[in-house]
């Protein structure tokens, strides 16, 4: 087909919308390679292209003109760069620019400047040419939206590529671009033209013409709009008021016009706008004169004062404190940096200070009988006071000897705290050692007085509020830079220790000394260290300590540990040491360790936990292992507790460490228990007891630490016939944790092996009900790495349940091992294999199984025990899993909830509310006759099966129930739903009744117009 032929059809294709997708491609593959050194030759360039199309570019007809441009845009969009010779780049410009006065070519055209905009051979005359051509001929806001946006992006990509040509045209480029964007109106469009205004600013000077651009840029503030939902193309309109606001701050040309209708904005009775208004306040001090600012500041200082005393919304206040921290930072004078420098207080000119808008407010409210709105008061001398080193003098000069005066002149204590409350907030903007306020030295003595450093104190008999506020206040006295000595820092964390450790009849005292400590230990950690963690490890071994207090203490040391790295191994050193040196009491071994597992696990899963683990090893974990070995019976009536936390914090720390490592400490483990694990008749041994250490080290194992046996197989069988003669459940379980462990980690050749060793070894001793468990922790070990042999062992347990065993409710009650979480056997934590999809598999292939027995049992506990297995099942699926094929589950799940109690009560209740919440129209048919009625009688506290639990999650199903469903499908309900949330709104249970009591609000109020 000749060029002219190919070209024809094109176009008729256009005309027709037919798919032109073949043509296109081999009218580009016959240019691409004539235009290229490729040894196969095409037969037409693209001037003959041209040549070819132009009876329809020079035609009289607006449609066929239109098509001529389409088609040429449509191959050079798609040409690489190799294929357009470098001389028909210049030529190809010249003739698009002519084009651009044909509104009807206009978008093609555009679009083949983009094309062609991208080659290296667009030189910056072509730049210049496109730009007047652009800005003469081309009236943007005409045209649809998908050509105003190519024309903006068209002139974005020249300013980026070619900067030099927009700063060479000066205010061309800049009116240009003020008339383009004159009138537009969608959000896309704008983004572009937003985020193009500040790249001008910073090319040409536009003095000379910033009241256009700003004109026309500052109509659109502020702006607001709703991205439409599922649109690819939509924005987002935080971006779009955040390109609007660098648009409008980007030059300090913009600073007069904008600043008084800025200011204005401010007082919008819209939460939204004033968040705007302030927020673009704060970006303009970066780039607005002073003066600008200066001319509107008692106006502006007024607003910011009535929205943070009004303290409508907690973002409106921030933003306006925001602002006013930002406006006194350029406003302001800078600091004398000689006199401070000399360490004098430096000369304050208050005739000349534009501070005197919020001090004069401020002290007229700190000199008054009654201060109110102490906070408010403190927030904006803060936010002052933080602007400049300068603005803190004068702000702490200022205030301060008020304050003082006052608190040395009254005891009414409300008095005091909302003054003291007052003096925080000043004392506050000192701690940064920039901008620290030197008049402070000269009222040291004042401040100790003020705050008491002293620790004999009676904490528990003042005033709460006012101590917490003193509390506070120390803190911020140790916190400044270089203010207290080393003495002094040691008295007041004794002070804010003791309000920790000490039981105070509010609990919020407690509470914020440990949130202060907390604070500290990420500023001072040297003399936390040395301070504080003594007096708490003091208060931990004292006679007769009471439980809550041991809690509060823990928790204390939890917080402080986490929260800063330096101290966490003094702490949990220090936990370990008060334990195995027998100076804790026996009732607090278990919340100890607890607290130490807590924190342990905490650290190792953080990203440095490889680093810390091998530390932790060492100093913590180590000292406690051996403690509890050489004295495995601890007199504890929690012994098994005890070890099994000790346990857990093993796993963490043990599975963080590398192979070599491992194996250093497995050797000496083994040489002590594995004697005993593969013993059943030693039940008796001390040493049984702690079977949980040797299990979590050896489970925490990585798949290439080689245990060390000569014979993994023969091991694995005698763990398992050991444990399936032994009478120890602990020695059991620790047994089948270990296999499964182990097999789930060994390679898929390996792994069979492993298995039959096991079952043939099982099978020679007697059945009982340790046959069933290790049946569940095998398919735990196989079913989770996705190996078949894991599906025979749940069939088998399944026929176990369908064959009515006397192990079947055994059978059906351990499905929650192979899916549900454990402390440390095949765990991610500690090195599971954990196929891609297993669940998913496991879904598919046993639901059904269970689904199809269930129909066809006519036994009642056959039916019940396969509930009970449905329930482990779907709990422990994702979302995404569940929700497919759920019509088949939901009958049996109904089922569930009338047969089952407790936890596997619950379960089903949370599956139908995530099906609720899902998808709401499968459950329909079935909400108000079937499912509602289930609810109802879940919410009986008399029936043991209904345990708080089961009470709680009905409750949170009822709720969800009228925002999912009509009013229509539901109304005959809601009478006994409301009946019934009355009585569970006297539940013994405080969660309950709260729950019951938002339920019942939102029935109550459920169809009301």
């Amino acid at each position: 087909m000749d060029i002219q032929r190919l070209v024809d059809a094109y176009i008729i294709g256009l005309g027709d919308n037919a798919d032109n997708s073949s043509l296109r491609q081999t009218l580009i593959n016959r240019a691409y390679l004539y235009n290229t050194d490729n040894i196969v030759k095409g037969d037409m360039s693209l001037l003959e292209l041209v040549q070819a199309l132009g009876s329809y570019l020079a035609s009289e007809e607006a449609g066929r003109r239109s098509k001529g441009a389409h088609v040429l845009s449509d191959v050079l969009t798609e040409l690489p760069e190799s294929a357009i010779p470098a001389q028909a780049t210049t030529r190809l410009v010249q003739f698009f620019c002519a084009r651009l006065s044909d509104a009807t070519c206009v978008p093609h055209v555009l679009a083949s400047i983009s094309a062609l905009q991208r080659l290296s051979s667009f030189t910056d005359q072509c730049s210049v040419d496109v730009l007047r051509a652009l800005f003469k001929e081309v009236h943007v806001q005409s045209f649809q939206h998908s050509t105003r946006s190519t024309a903006y992006k068209l002139l974005d990509q020249i300013i980026q590529s070619h900067p030099q040509v927009a700063k060479m045209m000066g205010d061309d480029t800049v009116l240009g671009f003020a008339q383009m964007l004159d009138g537009e109106k969608d959000p896309r469009s704008l983004m572009i033209a937003f985020q193009i205004i500040p790249k001008l600013a910073k090319l040409v000077d536009i003095k000379n013409n910033a009241d256009d651009i700003f004109d026309v840029v500052f109509c659109y503030f502020p702006i607001t709009f709703k991205n439409r939902e599922g649109d690819p193309s939509s924005i987002s309109p935080e971006l779009l008021k955040s390109s609007l606001r660098a648009a409008i701050t980007c030059s300090a040309h913009f600073g007069e016009m904008a600043i008084k209708p800025l200011v204005e904005k401010t007082t919008a009775t819209s939460q939204s706008v004033k968040i705007d208004a302030y927020e673009t306040l704060t970006a303009a001090t970066q780039t607005y004169s002073p003066e600008v600012f200066a001319s509107e500041m008692e106006v502006l200082i007024e607003q910011i004062r009535e929205d943070v005393v009004m303290a409508s919304d907690e973002k409106v206040v921030n933003a306006a404190l925001d602002t006013l921290e930002a406006v006194y930072s350029v406003v302001s004078p800078a600091a004398p940096l000689t006199s401070s420098a000399a360490g004098q207080t430096p000369e304050i000119d208050e005739t000349t200070t534009s501070l005197d808008y919020v001090l004069k407010d401020a002290i007229f409210q700190l000199t008054a009988e009654e201060v109110k709105n102490s906070d408010q008061v403190g927030k904006l001398l803060l936010a002052a006071a933080r602007s400049s080193a300068y603005n803190c003098n004068v702000v702490s000069d200022a205030v301060l000897p008020i304050v003082v005066e006052r608190l040395g002149s009254t005891e009414v204590l409300t008095l005091r705290r909302e003054l003291m409350d007052v003096l925080n907030y000043v004392l506050s903007a000192s701690c940064d050692i920039s901008r620290k306020a030197e008049c402070l030295e000269a009222d040291k003595d004042n401040l100790l007085n003020i705050y008491r450093l002293d620790a004999s104190v009676p904490l528990d008999k003042e005033y709460s509020f006012l101590h917490i506020t003193r509390l506070k206040g120390i803190t911020l006295l140790i916190l400044m830079p270089q203010f207290l000595d080393k003495n002094e820092t040691s008295l007041a964390l004794q002070t804010i220790s003791r309000a920790a450790i000490e039981r105070n009849e509010d609990e919020n005292v407690n509470k914020e000394a440990t949130h202060l400590l907390v604070q500290l230990s990420q500023s001072n950690p040297d003399q936390v260290q040395t301070t504080v963690l003594p007096m708490f490890f003091t208060a931990l071994c004292e006679d007769m300590v009471a439980v809550h207090k041991i809690a509060s203490l823990l928790n204390a040391l939890g917080a402080i540990g986490v929260a800063a790295s330096k101290v966490l191994l003094p702490i949990l050193d220090g936990l370990a040491s008060v334990i195995t040196t027998g100076s804790l009491a026996l009732s607090h071994y278990v919340p100890t360790i607890t607290t130490i597992r807590k924190m342990i696990e905490t650290t190792a899963a953080t990203t440095n936990g490889d680093t810390v683990c091998p530390e932790l090893m060492t100093k913590v974990v180590a000292p406690l292992l051996s403690w509890i070995s050489e004295s495995p019976d601890t007199g504890h009536q929690n012994q098994h507790s005890i070890v099994v936390e000790i346990a857990k914090a093993t796993a963490a720390v043990f599975s963080k460490l590398d192979t070599e490592t491992q194996g250093q400490y497995l050797k000496p483990v083994f040489d002590r228990y594995s004697a005993i694990a593969l013993d059943p008749d030693n039940t008796s041994d001390p040493l049984c007891q702690l079977l949980p250490l040797y299990s979590a080290l050896v489970c925490a194992c990585t798949p290439q630490t080689k245990l060390p046996v000569e014979d993994l197989s023969r091991y694995l069988g005698g763990l398992a016939s050991a444990a399936l003669k032994t009478t120890s459940a602990v020695h059991r379980d620790v047994s089948f944790e270990i296999i499964a462990a182990t097999i789930n980690k060994a390679n898929a050749g390996t792994r069979g092996e492993l298995t039959k060793s096991v079952l043939e070894c099982a099978d020679k001793v007697e059945s009982g009900v340790a046959h069933i468990l290790l049946r569940h922790w095998l398919a735990r070990a196989l079913v989770n790495c996705n190996d078949k042999a894991g599906y025979e062992c749940v069939r088998w347990l399944l026929g176990q349940i369908t064959q009515g065993s006397m192990y079947s409710t055994e059978a059906a009650e351990g499905f929650n091992i192979i899916l549900g979480n454990h402390d440390w056997s095949v765990t991610p934590a500690t090195h599971g294999v954990f196929k891609l999809l297993s669940k998913q598999r496991f879904y598919a292939t046993v639901v059904p199984e269970i689904t199809s027995s269930f129909k066809s049992a006519s036994d009642d506990k056959i039916k019940a025990n396969l509930l009970v297995v449905l329930t482990h099942s779907v709990q422990h699926m994702p979302k995404s899993v569940l929700m497919s094929g759920i019509e088949d589950v939901v009958p049996l799940l109904l089922s569930a909830i009338r047969l089952t109690s407790g936890s596997l009560k619950a379960a089903s209740i949370r599956t139908i509310t995530m099906v609720v919440l899902e998808t709401p129209d499968t459950l329909m048919s079935k909400v108000s006759s079937s499912i509602i009625p289930l609810l109802i009688g879940s919410l009986t506290y008399s029936d043991a099966a209904n345990t708080v639990q089961v009470r709680q999650a009905t409750l949170d199903a009822l709720s969800l129930v009228p925002e999912k469903y009509a009013y229509s499908v539901i109304h005959g309900a809601r009478r006994d739903v409301l009946r019934a949330l009355v009585k569970a709104r006297d539940d013994r249970k405080r969660l309950v009744r709260a729950d019951a009591v938002k339920a019942y609000n939102k029935w109550l109020n459920f169809g009301d117009i």
